[in-house]
């Protein structure tokens, strides 16, 4: 049997373990967007499909009172007008954002919580955004596009397409 050398950039190594480690310990407000875009119970869908299209974002935080109240995404406005295609009794312009989203779960993290968990979490429950509310103060709002640019950022690899 040959005794074959494998030989370790142990450089590289280090570098991966301490970003395995970052990306155990780092939290949501590392990452979130702290932009949020809101609109109001009250409006109507049309508004809500508008905001999100030109916004390039996939939701919503809906403000009821001016308290966060849920989200609505574009999957939602998606089917609703789907559905308004085979009934010509809905109105999908028309219909407010507080109907559609009225007796949906309202999910939010604070933002002290860790990335790998919040992602954990959106998956479980397969969402693809999530407000970050701390003591019921609107922190920002993180998505699945927010941590792949975030692992972008930290790992040249994605972006070289080689070991760096």
């Amino acid at each position: 049997m040959e005794n074959k050398t494998i030989e370790i950039d142990l450089e590289y190594a280090k570098k991966l373990i301490e970003r395995s480690q970052k990306l155990l310990n780092t939290k949501v407000k590392e990452v979130m967007n702290v932009n949020v875009i809101t609109i109001d119970y009250s409006d109507i869908c049309a508004k809500a499909a508008r905001m999100i299209l030109d916004n390039g974002i996939l939701s919503l935080l809906v403000l009821k009172e001016g308290k966060p109240f849920n989200t609505i995404n574009i999957f939602e406005l998606l089917r609703l007008g789907y559905e308004e295609s085979f009934d010509k009794n809905k109105d999908y312009l028309n219909t407010k954002v507080g109907e559609i989203i009225k007796d949906k779960k309202f999910y939010y993290l604070p933002e002290d919580t860790l990335l790998r968990d919040a992602l954990n979490f959106m998956m479980e429950r397969k969402l693809r955004t999530i407000p970050i509310i701390t003591n019921q103060v609107v922190n920002g709002i993180l998505s699945i596009v927010d941590m792949v640019h975030w692992y972008r950022k930290n790992h040249e690899e994605i972006i070289l397409g080689r070991k760096p």
